[in-house]
C-alpha cells in the first residue's frame, strides 16, 4: 500500500491514505486520514455506520475518481464499507488481494497445522470444525458467520469494478476455490531508487538470514531447526512475531544463531552484506513476498519454499526452492550450497536483480495505467 501510494503520488496524482492508525507500528504514512487507533470488536465485522460515513464523505468532499483498497476486513464493516463506495461515490473501485480472505475465512489457507483448503465453494463452517483461528471455537466461529454474512448474504465481491492480486498463483487459487471473478495479476512493486547498495560477492560467509515476521505459516521453525541442525553455519534472525519468546530462546541457546531485532531499510542491507542466502522457509502458500523481491533487487540469492507465489520469483535459476512439507529438506539444500561458487552464485544474482527491474515502479505504473485508463487521462 506504502508503494503504490507513494508511486501515484510521485505520477502526479493526489494520494489520500485512509486506515486505522496502528497500536503497534509508530510510523504513519504520508497524507494519512486516521479513522482512529485500530481495534477489533464483533460488531465492526458488520455495521459501523460513523466510520462508513466518515470515509464516504471524504471520497466525495475531494471528488475522489479511483479508490484503492486493501484488505478491508475485520476492523471494517466490509460489506457496508463497499457497498457505500459503490452506491454513494463516482469513484472506481479496485480491491487489492494481499490474502486469501475471498474463499478462507482464516484468510491464509492455514488452518494452525497444515495448507487447507477446506473452505472451497464457500463451506466456511470448516473453520469452525478445525478451530482454524487461535484454536478457538468462539474466534473460529466468529470468523465464519463473518465469512458467511459477507460472501453469502451480502455478496461484497460483486462491488469492486476491478480486483488486482500480485502473484498468479494467488488468482489461481481463488478461482480454484471457488472465486468465480475475472483477476488481473501485477507482481508487487518495488521503488528501485531507494538501492544505493548492491551485494559484492568475494567470498561465502557460510551465512543464512531470516528476516520477517516470527509464525508458524512462515515456517520459522524450519529455519531455527536449520540452525540447530547445522552447527558450522551462521543464521541470522530479524523480525518480530508471536514466536519471539521461541527465537529469543534459540538465540540463547545456539552459538550460531544471531537475533537482530527489527530492522529499518539500511539495517535490512547491512544484514544483506552480512549474509550469503536470505531464507523464507514458509509453509503456507505466499502470495508475493516483498522481502524476496528487496533481496533479489540487492543481489542476494534467496532460498525459498516451493510453493505458493514463491517459485514464480525464483524459477528460471533465479534462486533456490526447497519442499518445506518433507523433513530436513531446508538443512539438505543448504548443505548441498557448500558446493556452489562464487562464479555460479553470481550468475544467479544477476539473473535476480535483472528480474527485479521488470518489478520496478514505473513497469507497475504502466500495468496500473493498462487496465485503470482514467490514470493515464
Amino acid at each position: 500500500m506504502s508503494n503504490v501510494s507513494a508511486l501515484l503520488e510521485e505520477k502526479g496524482h493526489t494520494v489520500m491514505n485512509m486506515g486505522y492508525t496502528s497500536n503497534k507500528e509508530s510510523k504513519v504514512m504520508p497524507n494519512a486520514h486516521s479513522l482512529g487507533m485500530e481495534k477489533y470488536s464483533l460488531p465492526t465485522f458488520f455495521h459501523e455506520n460513523k466510520t462508513v460515513d466518515f470515509i464516504i464523505k471524504t471520497i466525495n468532499e475531494n471528488d475522489t475518481g479511483l479508490v484503492i483498497c486493501h484488505n478491508v476486513y475485520h476492523k471494517y464493516p466490509m460489506a457496508d464499507l463497499l457497498e457505500a463506495i459503490k452506491k454513494r461515490t463516482k469513484a472506481k473501485l479496485v480491491l487489492i488481494f494481499h490474502d486469501y480472505k475471498a474463499v478462507c475465512p482464516r484468510c491464509n489457507l492455514y488452518n494452525g497445522k497444515r495448507i487447507c483448503t477446506d473452505c472451497t465453494e464457500g463451506k466456511f463452517k470448516n473453520v469452525i470444525k478445525f478451530r482454524c483461528r487461535n484454536n478457538s471455537l468462539i474466534q473460529s466461529t466468529m470468523l465464519a458467520i463473518d465469512s458467511y454474512y459477507n460472501n453469502s448474504y451480502r455478496d461484497v465481491y460483486s462491488y469492486p469494478d476491478m480486483f488486482i492480486t500480485p502473484s498468479h498463483f494467488m488468482a489461481m487459487q481463488l478461482n480454484k476455490m471457488g472465486f468465480n471473478r475475472d483477476i488481473h495479476v501485477i507482481h508487487n512493486p518495488i521503488n528501485i531508487t531507494q538501492f544505493n547498495r548492491f551485494k559484492k560477492m568475494k567470498g561465502f560467509q557460510q551465512t543464512f538470514l531470516y528476516a520477517g515476521r516470527f509464525s508458524k505459516d512462515k515456517g520459522i521453525e524450519l529455519f531455527l531447526e536449520a540452525a540447530a541442525n547445522l552447527r558450522n553455519k551462521k543464521f541470522l534472525i530479524a523480525g518480530v512475531g508471536d514466536l519471539i519468546d521461541q527465537v529469543k530462546q534459540a538465540d540463547k541457546n545456539l552459538d550460531n544463531l544471531e537475533y537482530l531485532g527489527s530492522l529499518n531499510k539500511e539495517q535490512l542491507f547491512d544484514a544483506f552484506d552480512r549474509s550469503d542466502f536470505l531464507v523464507l522457509p514458509s509453509i503456507w502458500f505466499e502470495n508475493n513476498p516483498m522481502i524476496i523481491i528487496e533481496a533479489m533487487t540487492f543481489g542476494l540469492a534467496v532460498i525459498g519454499s516451493h510453493i505458493g507465489g514463491i517459485p514464480e520469483l525464483l524459477n528460471e535459476r533465479r534462486g533456490f526452492l526447497f519442499d518445506p512439507l518433507k523433513p530436513d529438506t531446508l538443512s539438505a539444500l543448504i548443505q548441498k550450497l557448500d558446493g556452489i561458487s562464487i562464479t555460479e552464485y553470481n550468475q544467479v544474482s544477476e539473473r535476480a536483480k535483472v528480474f527485479a527491474q521488470t518489478l520496478s515502479s514505473d513497469r507497475y505504473y504502466e500495468n496500473l495505467c493498462r487496465i485503470i485508463p482514467e490514470l493515464s487521462n
